[in-house]
């Protein structure tokens, strides 16, 4: 079965609509019921010529970068959770502690232990990056990245990694009702909570990206 089969899940008589046809449902702007003048001056109006940092940082986190290796090497690198330890600012001293589990030390913060997975998925060229600082019972930070062949995208060789990082409900401390695995290590005062920091998370990855890119491009220039 392929895509273009008209036939089974992936054709068009094989779309889930769960009976509702998109012609039901309001508020989609489509050109159906838009002219292109219409569509240019309502896109003239959604586009603001500044935007403050909630709105672009508030709760998301994406990152590009082009990175002039080959797609395989980058993809490989990141899936080694052992990776963490050169390009980020601040992970270290990594070590299994069972069942793909790893513990190390986040030095955006004294005394503070981070627990991290690494999920590669060769086909889609993948890793995911779930992670929490001080407890390894909930890993409810996600990095995720995707690693995608520049060549058909930009017509260079190499990479494009897209990186995307989401604010959880965890970061906000007027979250009520936290598990104690949470609010406990978040309360204490004799160090800083990295998580506090979110408004700069954008800034921080900015600079393990370009880390990333200067070990690989450093490594693999002449492939």
């Amino acid at each position: 079965m392929t895509a273009h089969d008209d036939r089974g899940p992936w054709s068009r008589s094989g779309l889930v609509k769960n009976g509702v046809s998109s012609r039901e449902i309001p508020g989609l702007y489509v050109s159906e019921d838009h002219s292109i003048e219409e569509c240019v001056k309502h896109l003239e109006g959604i586009t603001k010529p500044t935007y403050s940092h909630e709105e672009i940082f508030g709760q998301y986190c994406h990152l590009g970068e082009y990175i002039h290796v080959p797609v395989e090497v980058a993809f490989e690198y990141a899936a080694n959770v052992y990776s963490l330890e050169e390009w980020t600012f601040s992970l270290r001293s990594l070590h299994h502690i069972g069942g793909g589990l790893y513990k190390g030390k986040e030095f955006l913060a004294k005394d503070t232990s981070i627990y991290v997975r690494a999920e590669a998925y060769p086909d889609s060229r993948v890793v995911d990056y779930p992670c929490a600082w001080d407890q390894g019972d909930e890993l409810w930070m996600r990095y995720h990245f995707r690693f995608v062949d520049a060549r058909p995208t930009i017509r260079k060789p190499g990479t494009i990694v897209l990186w995307t990082n989401v604010k959880h409900p965890y970061y906000d401390r007027a979250t009520e009702e936290l598990p104690d695995y949470i609010s406990k290590p978040r309360a204490r005062t004799d160090r800083a909570w990295v998580g506090d920091i979110w408004p700069h998370f954008d800034a921080i990855h900015k600079i393990e990206i370009a880390n990333l890119k200067a070990i690989l491009e450093h490594r693999y220039s002449k492939l």
